[in-house]
């Protein structure tokens, strides 16, 4: 576990460091450049030819870029960590305290190191605390720039991620409703519905009515719950119910169907039309007879739906795709991270849907 750990954590810093490497690379040329330009105007270069000079301007931004590497990895952690703690909007004026806090702190200890190591060396004394301060105020507004314009840069990164990842998820959820809408409004269950109600109306006209009362009911709901990423488990239900009375005018006693929901959990939700896929998927790969009656079960249990058919498969060259499963974890993926579990155990195949809490 340790070990995974530390290779996310180490593959986490190298993308963190390819997306601001050539940031750190224009801040340390940039900077550079500045100082080389501020000794040249003073007369330290005057004697260095434009090969000497390029070499000074490639060896300093080289330079500069790996200590901006360094400073960079202590920033990236402070960051994300008051990113997490201390977001901008909520606890703003406490996240400037510590941030400048620590990069002041920071700031001096660099300098009383480097100016103890100097001291140690050169046994000076005089302006000790003179260069301390001026040491410490230099660092610390160096740094404080160098911590906003990195902030600033991580902000701008993270932003264009999320907008692709926005951009891309809202096509995803688009072609997912297209599915679901096409999966619910296809041609073998129109028709076969058409042919019982054309049954009906000839030999039980009042049947037939209450068929076409729960048949709108039916897409009256798909229609009115494609466009939205939840509904409650009453409704849902009540869906199904409607779903299974046509299927049983069409099956009889051959398709059998009981229910054991506990009370308080049809105010949770779940994806629409999941309950659909899962019943749809079990009468069109089992056998469905009289000497072979298909049972659907329902029931909940610990926040979560429960859905058993016994498994008598129907044998077809047609092999499942498996779409229908694909889709609902998807969206449960998309809605909360939850994870559905589908499997065959004893003879029965299960589905399990985790109820959400709005």
């Amino acid at each position: 576990m340790d070990g995974q750990l530390n290779n996310t954590t180490i593959r986490h810093l190298i993308t963190t460091y390819k997306d601001i490497a050539g940031f750190l690379v224009f801040i340390a040329i940039l900077l550079q450049t500045g100082i080389i330009v501020s000794n040249h105007l003073q007369g330290l270069y005057d004697s260095f030819s434009p090969g000497e000079l390029l070499y000074v301007v490639i060896s300093r931004s080289a330079t500069g870029f790996v200590s901006s590497l360094i400073v960079a990895i202590p920033l990236i952690y402070l960051i994300k960590y008051l990113n997490i703690f201390f977001p901008w909007g909520k606890k703003t004026l406490i996240r400037i305290f510590i941030q400048s806090a620590v990069v002041i702190f920071t700031s001096f200890l660099i300098t009383f190191i480097v100016f103890f190591i100097v001291k140690f060396f050169s046994h000076g004394t005089l302006g000790a605390e003179l260069s301390l301060l001026k040491g410490t105020v230099t660092y610390s507004v160096t740094n404080l720039v160098f911590i906003s314009s990195l902030e600033g840069y991580m902000f701008y990164v993270e932003n264009k991620k999320a907008t692709i990842e926005e951009a891309k998820l809202r096509d995803e959820i688009a072609q997912i409703r297209l599915d679901i809408l096409k999966s619910q409004i296809n041609q073998h269950f129109m028709f076969n519905s058409l042919n019982v109600l054309s049954g009906l109306l000839k030999r039980d006209p009042e049947k037939a009515l209450l068929f076409i009362e729960e048949f709108s009911n039916i897409y009256r709901y798909v229609l009115e719950s494609i466009e939205q990423s939840l509904t409650s488990l009453d409704k849902e239900v009540s869906f199904i119910r409607s779903y299974l009375y046509l299927q049983q005018i069409r099956y009889g006693n051959s398709l059998k169907y009981s229910e054991n929901i506990s009370e308080k959990h049809f105010s949770l939700s779940l994806p629409p039309l999941s309950l659909q896929v899962i019943f749809e998927n079990a009468i069109k790969h089992n056998i469905v007879n009289e000497d072979n009656p298909l049972l659907i079960q329902i029931e909940s249990h610990n926040d979560e739906l429960i859905i058993k058919n016994n498994f008598q498969p129907k044998i077809s060259k047609f092999t499942s795709t498996g779409l229908g499963q694909k889709n609902i974890k998807r969206r449960y993926d998309i809605i909360c991270h939850e994870t559905p579990s589908f499997y065959l155990e004893d003879g029965y195949y299960t589905a399990r849907l985790p109820l959400i809490k709005k």
